[in-house]
């Protein structure tokens, strides 16, 4: 994480002031939030980018969705926002990890 230095702590932050566990983000909602300069910007998409596809071990917040929204006015070039969550929350409708393996273990012990 050395090329995103202060970047997951920022974003860290963000996410424990705005008191969500997800929520839609936009590089926009964290320059204005914390004075990022344009070099910057492209440094924290860069990372939220980076989340959607791999994760950073023990990093808590992962990036499940990207979409492209249209600028503010026809010159405007398209933004992008971004759907950040927690790790350890699992998705609506899916098991995680600790209840993957309690079913795990209960079909070996069945089949017995």
């Amino acid at each position: 994480m050395r090329k995103y230095s202060g970047i997951p702590e920022l974003l860290e932050q963000f996410m424990r002031e705005q008191g969500a566990d997800k929520r839609w983000v936009t590089v926009k909602e964290l320059r204005d939030r914390f004075g990022l300069t344009r070099y910057q910007c492209n440094t924290v998409s860069g990372f939220l980018r980076r989340l959607e596809f791999g994760t950073f071990g023990r990093y808590p917040f992962t990036v499940l969705r990207i979409e492209r929204v249209d600028g503010e006015g026809p010159a405007a070039p398209p933004k992008c926002r971004y759907f950040i969550t927690r790790k350890d929350l699992p998705a609506k409708g899916t098991l995680d990890m600790r209840d993957h393996a309690r079913v795990l273990l209960q079909r070996s012990i069945y089949s017995e």
